[in-house]
């Protein structure tokens, strides 16, 4: 914890906290959130420490359930966003220029169309389960990522005894790999973790919306049914659509701090910028 710095732990404590909640939804039985436990638009009291929904079911359950959900689509996307990106930004820099001028000219033309639009268009049209979400935003995600990784594949190439090893002939994806990697490896934790930012806060707006999938909890389903229902206009967004913006904020807020602390230790020159 000390390497992370104060607010790069405070960051993993957060997300230690959430990532706990999640693992104690997935524990639940069966039947939670689902089951009428109380009357419909029941405020907290027993039994329902954050109210109840319109059909009785208990908002608690349904908010631990849908961290699971929530932060799984956002480690998974991260995750193959951030292989994707290696591989691709790693050919782009160490590829023949050909190659590298269409990676990145295809960059060039997805960073300029509008994001948003795109993930909304492609689950209006492709659907909204669980896997189909996760394959548009992993698509759609991974230019940025790979302009940053190429960048650090070209630094690390510019190195002498990179250059010495390539004019005897070694091979340039093992040179990558055996020589490189300790310096683009660094690289892969905070694209990761901007990464699942990205990502949780895209695919609960896409529930929002109405994009997500209904019938599997999440925070972005839930604030869904908070707007179908029309909550807004009573008291009862207080426990119903708050906990679930709560969450998303605090997941967000602590990924970031970890992203800043981990960027702080792996680039110098933004402690000597801070300083």
């Amino acid at each position: 914890m000390k390497a992370l710095g104060r607010q790069g732990t405070i960051g993993a404590v957060v997300l230690a906290l959430i990532v706990a909640a999640a693992i104690y939804g997935v524990l639940l039985p069966e039947d939670g959130g689902k089951a009428r436990v109380a009357e419909p638009y029941a405020p907290p009291g027993p039994g329902v420490p954050l109210g109840a929904d319109d059909l009785g079911r208990s908002l608690l359950d349904q908010l631990l359930i849908g961290a699971g959900t929530s932060l799984a689509i956002g480690f998974i996307v991260a995750t193959l966003v951030t292989l994707l990106a290696a591989v691709i930004g790693g050919m782009a820099g160490i590829g023949p220029p050909w190659l590298s001028r269409l990676i990145m000219r295809s960059i060039d033309v997805m960073l300029i169309l509008p994001e948003l639009i795109l993930f909304i268009l492609a689950a209006a049209f492709l659907g909204q389960s669980f896997g189909i979400r996760v394959a548009i935003l992993a698509i759609l995600m991974w230019p940025v990522p790979a302009r940053v990784l190429r960048s650090g594949v070209m630094t690390a190439w510019a190195r002498g005894h990179l250059e010495v090893a390539r004019a005897m002939g070694a091979p340039r994806w093992w040179l990558l790999l055996r020589h490189g990697s300790y310096l683009i490896g660094p690289l892969l934790i905070p694209v990761f973790v901007r990464s699942a930012m990205r990502v949780i806060i895209y695919d609960a707006t896409l529930s929002f919306l109405g994009l997500g999938d209904p019938t599997s909890p999440s925070w972005g389903t839930t604030l869904y049914w908070v707007q179908v229902n029309g909550v807004f206009l009573s008291e009862a967004w207080l426990w119903w659509a708050l906990p679930p913006g709560l969450a998303i904020t605090l997941t967000v807020l602590s990924l970031a701090l970890i992203g800043v602390s981990v960027e702080d230790r792996l680039n110098p020159a933004l402690k000597e910028v801070k300083a």
